[in-house]
């Protein structure tokens, strides 16, 4: 590796990865089933090592899908728990650098850690990759591909400013809750925002302090996949663990594009739970009948409304919402930001899935093709590596927008955008790209039930595909979101 203070240098590699969390190990999993064994990847990363969020994120949280399906490729955890355990942070992070050791054994990779890409430029040949070093070094990595795995671009939250210095503002990112400041007050907590986050927050915190009077500003409040119906555990596991792409093609072939709420509801009645009954936004996150129990037991207020800041009136602090209702507050409580870790709308300067030069492939959320980055970086890089990947019209949507502005129709367009775009990919790629895909939540139904849904798909995929993209194409259209293939890449 050249050194942090060569200015202007140049290192040629036959692969450059931008991000090293999931969906960029991911892919160069992938990459190692196609590159030779001498070849050279880069693999860059702001952060001090690999893994991603998990090097930023809260000390407590946890894994909230069987664990042995958050991995890289197809390698197999070393840790020995129960399907069901919810990894903890350490354990995550351990998986995932041990992926990185794995991968690094089967090409020559270069680490460059603590590096941001400032711009790239593409060519005809390939692309010349603009980094900037912690220490000020440039460098230029030159490419026949670049793959940017930003996935899902979570960064750490920050406590929220407000006017007020009676309560406390803090973030799960910025605060440790088992230290004195914390433990020794018995005032109240109000955490903003109804996300896995402030759920992993209410639910340590009523776990840790049963009495903490706890409260909720939720804004339209977010409902989650009921873990004990969709990975039911145990003996359940055997007879009652449906494939994950059945419950999806069940629902893609109701949505019609217009029925949002019908499609919802039934969804909603068979595989979701909240501690908010009238949520109305989902974010495919994952929550346990006892979860949600203990936590729906230990709020004592849940706000339907948007924190707009904390101010004093009469020397008392006041909760002010964007509605413009207010609420007393105890002088010393908690405010907690839990805001906005996934939900990100598409900037000016997201790029799409693949570049109008077909040289660059972007895993981010506003050009997706699939609402889970691990599958988005598995399939696209194998279709890149194929010379496939600007040549297959998938249909990609901005999810940040249509979570924000549409969380009604949400459900069904992610559902029928999955389905859409993964039957494209099976007529595409060989069969071993799907049978060894470690990430696939299918793998959790016990095996005659996967190959019969398989089977199924493979026997169905191409007559539903018509109706799928016709209910994309009027959703789309209906609601005013890009939903389609890409304009301008080439053919």
């Amino acid at each position: 590796m050249p050194s942090q203070n060569s200015a202007g240098a140049v290192v040629n590699v036959d692969l450059c990865i931008v991000g090293a969390g999931v969906a960029g190990l991911n892919a160069l999993a992938v990459a190692t089933e196609y590159l030779d064994a001498g070849a050279r990847v880069a693999l860059v990363d702001r952060r001090p090592d690999a893994g991603g969020m998990w090097n930023d994120t809260y000390s407590y949280v946890r894994l909230h899908q069987p664990y042995e399906f958050f991995t890289a490729g197809d390698i197999a955890w070393r840790l020995r728990r129960p399907p069901d355990y919810l990894a903890t942070k350490p354990e995550v992070l351990d998986h995932l650098r041990y992926c990185r050791d794995v991968l690094a054994e089967r090409i020559a990779l270069d680490e460059y850690y603590g590096w941001t890409m400032d711009r790239f430029d593409e060519r005809a040949d390939g692309v010349s990759v603009h980094l900037s070093g912690p220490d000020g070094g440039e460098l230029v990595v030159d490419t026949p591909i670049l793959i940017n795995a930003y996935g899902f671009n979570v960064t750490p939250n920050q406590p929220l400013a407000l006017s007020s210095a009676q309560v406390k503002s803090v973030s799960p990112d910025s605060f440790d809750f088992s230290q004195a400041d914390f433990t020794d007050t018995d005032t109240p907590v109000w955490i903003i925002g109804s996300g896995k986050t402030a759920m992993d927050t209410a639910y340590l915190i009523t776990t840790r302090d049963p009495g903490r009077e706890l409260h909720l500003v939720a804004g339209v409040g977010t409902y989650f996949n009921n873990r004990d119906a969709t990975f039911p555990a145990g003996m359940r596991r055997w007879w009652a663990a449906k494939p994950v792409s059945q419950i999806f093609g069940s629902v893609a072939d109701m949505y019609d594009g217009t029925n949002d709420e019908q499609v919802t509801a039934a969804y909603r009645a068979r595989y979701v739970i909240s501690p908010m009954p009238e949520s109305q936004r989902f974010l495919n996150g994952n929550l346990s009948r006892s979860e949600c129990d203990a936590i729906s037991a230990a709020l004592r207020s849940v706000v339907a409304d948007y924190l707009a800041d904390v101010v004093d009136r009469d020397g008392m602090p006041q909760l002010v919402f964007r509605s413009g209702d207010e609420i007393p507050v105890v002088p010393g409580s908690w405010v907690v930001n839990c805001t906005g870790y996934l939900i990100r709308e598409k900037s000016a300067d997201d790029d799409p899935y693949v570049s109008k030069g077909g040289r660059v492939l972007t895993i981010n959320t506003g050009s997706a093709i699939v609402q889970f980055s691990t599958y988005a970086a598995y399939f696209l890089t194998h279709l890149a590596f194929l010379g496939k990947l600007d040549s297959v019209p998938l249909y990609q949507i901005d999810i940040g927008a249509v979570l924000r502005r549409h969380p009604q129709a949400a459900i069904g367009i992610s559902c029928c955008l999955a389905m859409y775009n993964i039957g494209l990919i099976a007529d595409e790629v060989p069969l071993k790209v799907f049978t060894n895909c470690g990430v696939d939540f299918d793998r959790w139904a016990r095996m005659p039930l996967r190959l019969a849904s398989s089977a199924q798909f493979m026997l169905t995929h191409r007559r539903k595909r018509e109706n799928y993209r016709r209910a994309l194409d009027i959703a789309s259209q209906r609601l005013g979101f890009n939903c389609g293939p890409l304009v301008g890449a080439p053919a």
